[in-house]
């Protein structure tokens, strides 16, 4: 998830090192990652209550957040793809890779959709038969019908065809992901034709350009509606991941830039910076993490952080259901019976959503994803 034309022997010795080996502490930058999202969308709840009010607008910027998964991809996948798509781009290759993406990817994705699916059939068979009213018509909502849940199903709901973030919210990134993962082969290609000694820096200023030009063309409201030029957004940062993973091993100084990159992302998150500047102070952080020591690379590669980063992609998909059948249960009647467990109002409630999501992506993780990855890649051996 990167080769150059013919390459030199240091070049391809430099590729395999780092194939050899994993970067722990980016596993637990992808856990810290999946909990921000999920606190940029429990931002609302923690807002109004008592005890986190004082951090209304705080959690405003951590969609960028998903921005940085954009760029992690580009860096991973590069890695795991270096000299797959140096020569020649065959419709093989080709295949096989999105394939391996597809079962990364898909069988989670699905199962929360189909989960969304059966809960509207439940809404719509209790709406029927008279057992009660649930507030809105099944599949008829703008955010939730039958034609944006095909759309969703084929993975393709942010390529233009809404106006509006549907069913599974967050799952607007996995669609436009998927834009990354079809240009990726022919990115790769194209940066084996240049120079190794240009290769990095060249995929570096026209990824790194374009995403600066895109989030300042977001932030003047050029675009009308949340999925105008996400599948864009996800292939320049995407490319940018890439142009990370082509460069050398960097200088050994680089790991005194961690916590100051740190308190940078954090001071950046936090105080009204402006997208591309956080971006670019994020990109800047990965990149002192990638020799995997340092204090903030050894806090990231701890047991529980790469473990947090192992479940990350579940807790991003199960995230938001959970929390919006959280808020459903403090606005039914059973709520004031229930109030030590679903009132806003408690700071407790909010780590008990914390807990049931972290646990609810690790199970879904564990004995959904796994086990369909591996039916999955056995059926394409037979």
């Amino acid at each position: 998830m990167l080769g150059g034309g013919q390459g030199t022997s240091g070049d391809s010795r430099v590729t395999a090192a780092r194939q050899t080996r994993t970067v722990r502490a980016i596993d637990g930058l992808k856990g810290v990652g999946a909990l921000g999202i999920v606190v940029f969308h429990m931002s609302a709840a923690l807002a109004y209550s008592p005890e986190f009010g004082f951090t209304a607008g705080w959690f405003g910027k951590y969609f960028l957040l998903l921005d940085l998964f954009f760029v992690l991809s580009g860096y991973g996948v590069a890695l795991g793809y270096a000299d797959t798509f140096r020569e020649r781009v065959t419709a093989r290759d080709y295949g096989r890779f999105l394939w391996g993406r597809f079962v990364r990817l898909y069988p989670l994705y699905l199962f929360v959709l189909l989960v969304l699916g059966a809960q509207e059939i439940v809404h719509l068979a209790a709406m029927t038969a008279g057992w009660y009213d649930p507030g809105h018509i099944p599949f008829q909502k703008p955010t939730a019908n039958w034609w944006n849940y095909l759309t969703s199903l084929a993975m393709v709901q942010s390529w233009g065809f809404h106006n509006k973030l549907v069913w599974n919210i967050p799952a607007w990134y996995v669609s436009a992901l998927i834009c990354a993962y079809f240009v990726f082969p022919f990115l790769a290609w194209t940066a084996a034709r240049l120079p190794v000694r240009y290769r990095a820096a060249a995929v570096i200023a026209v990824a790194g350009c374009a995403t600066v030009a895109l989030h300042i063309a977001f932030q003047a409201r050029l675009f009308p509606g949340p999925n105008d030029m996400s599948p864009l957004r996800a292939v320049v940062e995407f490319g940018l991941g890439y142009g990370i993973a082509l460069l050398k091993p960097g200088p050994a100084w680089r790991r005194w830039l961690q916590l100051p990159l740190v308190v940078v992302v954090f001071w950046g998150l936090h105080h009204g910076w402006r997208d591309w500047q956080i971006l670019i102070a994020m990109t800047a952080l990965l990149w002192a993490l990638l020799d995997d020591v340092g204090v903030a690379a050894a806090f990231l590669g701890s047991r529980a952080m790469v473990w947090l980063g192992s479940i990350s992609y579940g807790i991003f998909l199960v995230h938001q259901p959970i929390l919006s059948w959280f808020d459903a249960l403090g606005r039914s009647p059973l709520a004031p019976h229930l109030w030590i467990l679903w009132s806003q109002h408690f700071s407790w409630n909010i780590a008990l959503r914390f807990v049931v999501i972290v646990v609810a992506g690790w199970a879904a993780h564990r004995y959904v994803a796994t086990p369909a990855q591996r039916w999955l890649q056995g059926t394409a051996r037979r």
